[in-house]
């Protein structure tokens, strides 16, 4: 940063009294540790209520050697993933009854999909920032919706694989369907928005446009140095 400083023909000789540097220097270390704390404790919790729920499982379930998953004897369709270290796929007996082979493969591909992208971890991330700065309806708003957008980028790889009448079907005859705590469902309160963006025939934005949109928001931060150091450039 001094580097840089100099480079833009900013020099600072003058220096700041020790009294008031060790604020200075404190307040944002404080600031930036506040959410590793809370993302670290997050992490913690949710792999107690994991690991609970593994338990639960391991005397309730029975393993399906053909499904890859775990089956409850419950008549209410539900599906829904355990990430972490030891992934488990749950799905009932009733969603088993309900489904179409092709509407369980799209179903259970939607929740492998939670799993290899560890979405806990970006979930957890969310949660942490809320709890860190529940006073920003930034914090509030970014944990609903980053739960929204994993939801999507799930859905988003299921139908790379499976027919989006199989997806579509499926998610609308669990969409009543809840997950417990640390887990992702394929159903939820979010159904109705994922069932309208899958069923809404507009297409893709070309590559390039999605190229220059990820450019574009890459280069928005680095705007207020370049515009500084336009004056040592010239």
């Amino acid at each position: 940063m001094s580097g840089l400083l100099r480079f833009c023909g900013l020099t600072f000789d003058a220096r700041i009294p020790g009294p008031v540097g060790v604020p200075a220097i404190a307040v944002p270390a404080l600031v930036a540790l506040l959410p590793l704390v809370c993302f670290g404790h997050e992490l913690l919790r949710a792999r107690r209520v994991r690991a609970r729920h593994r338990g639960v499982l391991d005397m309730v379930g029975r393993r399906s050697a053909h499904w890859h998953a775990t089956v409850l004897d419950h008549d209410t369709p539900a599906a829904y993933c355990l990430p972490g270290r030891r992934p488990r796929i749950v799905v009932s007996a009733g969603a088993l009854r309900l489904l179409s082979p092709a509407q369980l493969e799209s179903v259970l591909e939607h929740e492998r999909a939670h799993i290899a992208g560890r979405h806990h971890l970006a979930l957890a991330a969310t949660e942490a920032f809320a709890r860190a700065f529940r006073w920003l309806p930034l914090a509030r708003e970014a944990k609903a919706q980053t739960a929204l957008l994993l939801e999507m980028a799930a859905d988003d790889r299921a139908l790379r694989r499976h027919p989006r009448e199989a997806l579509v079907s499926a998610l609308y005859a669990m969409a009543a369907g809840h997950a417990p705590g640390g887990a992702f469902s394929v159903g939820g309160p979010d159904a109705v928005a994922r069932l309208r963006r899958m069923l809404d025939a507009r297409r893709r934005p070309h590559p390039a446009l999605r190229g220059l949109v990820v450019a574009a928001a890459l280069a928005v931060p680095l705007l207020p140095p370049l515009l500084g150091c336009a004056p040592g450039m010239g």
